[in-house]
């Protein structure tokens, strides 16, 4: 019982900062791309890829494995930090080294000035991972969403300022450089963890096995996720790259604000109940439902409004980013299946069979984008949802061995809010026919996004899912958590 109320307050309270930071980035971004251009995306997009990869070699899946541990020492503590400080700076050298190869591949010399600051994001992140592990174990997410909501906050204003005043693709960098180094610092602050001034990696060692297989995993998952985007910058140019980015972006916002907060918490939480696979297993299936009952309306919602949003927010040269958007939307429905089955698999698993998995799922993602790189930039984007999808079924299937998940149960798990949220968005396209040209367009958009609430609304209290009565449970029990 008290695990359930850890669960229910660290949702409540995650998902409030990634949702709030999700409307700011947004509003951020839109105000942004009044300023920019395609190609400003594109550009850091590239250098942003290599910031990532670096950034999972620098954790190595360490910080999962001290969350999974049932018990954590100051050693093992100091051992992961200094060997991700020791890791980070490393590979920002590396970077530097390779800065020049990189401006000349992709025919970009302001790649020469801008990758060295945004290459400071893998040693700038690394110093707050520990203290990000810790309040993570201990359910603290109201301090990490606290402090997120600051960093994010301090960073889009730089940005917005920057842009401004004329700054460029350089508000951009600020944003990203700004926000993670805000959040570092108030993290060092709040925290009472400090390193022991000596230390031994040999508390590493336990904790190798796991936490290299993890790294594998990872590591492609990283480089699959984002290679796409270098080939788009190579083979095609920097402004259909942007377009496809933002149209990225902008799909991960919303799904990154259920899926983050769903997905920090139950990690912890399910590997306390990694001994009970029965309570596991339906703790499982009601996180998949919640996710579901928000995910499907708001995904297939942002689909059938996004091209009036983009005519009534930007600039005429933001609308071809909307094809992009409308098929990138469609791989996030699948995201809670593959998610849940993910977090069981690092519990249960050894980590040998998530690398096999691993192995199965890149290999078809190989083949999909060998297929689709040489289409054009739509043909990768349908190609990425494609790979979403069998990645749902690929990591269920493996799930499968330890709690009998099986496909029914995702598609069981799926169907009402796919139906509902159809329904919603024929409302949606209904509104718009009846209105379209009898009104202004920020006026239709606006009486658009009304219908599709009011549909949905009407039809989760006619038909009650079981997504609604388990959100509803957890708005009852964060509501009398804070009663006390």
């Amino acid at each position: 019982m008290e695990l359930k109320k850890h669960v229910v307050k660290g949702m409540a309270w995650t998902f409030a900062e990634k949702a709030l930071t999700a409307v700011f980035q947004m509003f951020v971004g839109l105000v942004l791309m009044n300023f920019l251009f395609p190609d400003d995306y594109g550009t850091i997009q590239i250098l942003v890829v290599f910031t990532s990869v670096c950034s999972v070699f620098v954790d190595s899946g360490f910080s999962a494995a001290l969350i999974r541990r049932k018990e954590v020492g100051q050693a093992e503590y100091s051992a992961v930090f200094f060997f991700n400080i020791f890791t980070a700076c490393g590979l920002y050298l590396v970077l530097l080294a390779v800065t020049p190869f990189l401006a000349s591949y992709y025919n970009a010399p302001v790649m020469r000035t801008l990758a060295p600051v945004l290459f400071l994001l893998v040693p700038v992140n690394s110093f707050s991972n520990i203290q990000n592990t810790i309040l993570t174990r201990r359910f603290d997410f109201k301090t990490i969403s606290k402090y997120t909501l600051w960093a994010t906050l301090a960073g889009s204003c730089v940005a917005v300022g920057m842009a401004a005043a004329g700054c460029g693709i350089w508000s951009l960098l600020g944003q990203r450089l700004l926000t993670p180094a805000v959040k570092s610092m108030l993290l060092w602050i709040r925290s009472e963890w400090r390193p022991s001034r000596r230390v031994s990696f040999t508390a590493l060692r336990p904790m190798l096995g796991y936490s290299s297989r993890l790294l594998l995993s990872d590591i492609t998952n990283t480089v699959y996720a984002n290679i796409s985007e270098l080939f788009i910058g190579k083979m095609y140019t920097k402004e259909a790259l942007g377009y496809y980015n933002r149209g990225k972006q902008y799909k991960d916002m919303p799904v990154s604000a259920v899926i983050s907060s769903v997905q920090n918490v139950t990690f912890p939480a399910l590997s306390q109940l990694q001994d009970n696979p029965a309570k596991m297993r339906t703790s499982a299936h009601q996180v998949t439902v919640v996710m579901n009952f928000i995910i499907f309306p708001v995904m297939l919602g942002l689909i059938a409004v996004v091209g009036d949003f983009i005519a009534v927010f930007l600039p005429q040269r933001w609308l071809p980013v909307i094809p992009y958007f409308r098929i990138l939307c469609l791989s996030g429905l699948f995201a809670p299946l593959s998610v849940v089955s993910y977090n069981i698999l690092k519990i249960k698993s050894d980590g040998k069979l998530i690398f096999r998995l691993e192995i199965i799922k890149k290999l078809i993602a190989t083949v999909i984008l060998a297929i689709t790189i040489p289409m054009g930039v739509k043909a990768i984007a349908w190609g990425q949802t494609v790979i979403f999808l069998s990645d749902a079924i690929v990591n269920m299937l493996g799930a499968g061995r330890y709690l009998r998940w099986t496909i029914w149960d995702g598609i069981r798990s799926t169907a009402p809010y796919l139906a509902m949220s159809a329904v919603m968005v024929a409302a949606v396209y209904g509104t718009h026919m009846l209105l379209a040209g009898h009104i202004a367009l920020w006026a239709i958009l606006l009486i658009e996004i009304t219908a599709g609430i009011a549909a949905y609304a009407l039809l989760t209290l006619l038909c009650r899912p079981e997504g609604w009565r388990e959100v509803r449970t957890i708005l009852q029990q964060t509501a009398a958590a804070r009663h006390k």
